[in-house]
């Protein structure tokens, strides 16, 4: 509760102090709330298991990792040529380890899974069965980086 009130006072010191422009840090929660950064406050991401941890010169806000739908840069296209990130709504997709194996659930069933070295080089590729999961053991994978990529979404992980 104490994590809530304090995002929505800082909530309203950004709509005070103007940060709603472009070149800022956003991060939208399920909820609908959406809170922008500065890059003039030097914002800074640090995270963990279960929260992320926003930094700036005037303040600190921490998340709960599980109530954030996305982070993104909301930046000047003219200044730097990069477009701006198009609002999407993620289906459940979930990904986590058990007991060493990658598990992907909340999928659309029979989607494809690819798993890539860094160097974009395939090391597996899966569908997701009649519910939308699939359990992926990792046992033979070598140590390094991967990207795990679906039609939704890509996220990285490491394998020691």
């Amino acid at each position: 509760m104490k994590t809530r009130k304090l995002f929505t006072l800082l909530l309203l010191w950004l709509v005070a102090a103007g940060a709603w422009a472009k070149d800022a840090i956003v991060i939208c929660q399920y909820d609908g709330t959406v809170a922008k950064f500065a890059f003039t406050e030097k914002p800074v991401v640090t995270y963990s298991s279960t929260e992320l941890v926003m930094t700036t010169s005037k303040t600190s806000v921490q998340y709960p990792i599980n109530l954030l739908r996305k982070i993104y840069f909301d930046v000047d296209d003219n200044a730097s040529g990069v477009e701006e990130v198009k609002d999407f709504q993620p289906k459940d997709v979930q990904f986590s380890f058990r007991d060493g194996d990658l598990v992907v659930s909340g999928g659309k069933a029979g989607a494809v899974v690819n798993i890539y070295r860094l160097n974009g080089a395939v090391v597996g590729q899966f569908r997701l069965d009649g519910n939308g999961c699939i359990t992926i053991p990792t046992g033979n994978l070598s140590g390094g980086m991967y990207i795990v990529n679906t039609k939704q979404m890509s996220f990285k992980f490491r394998k020691p």
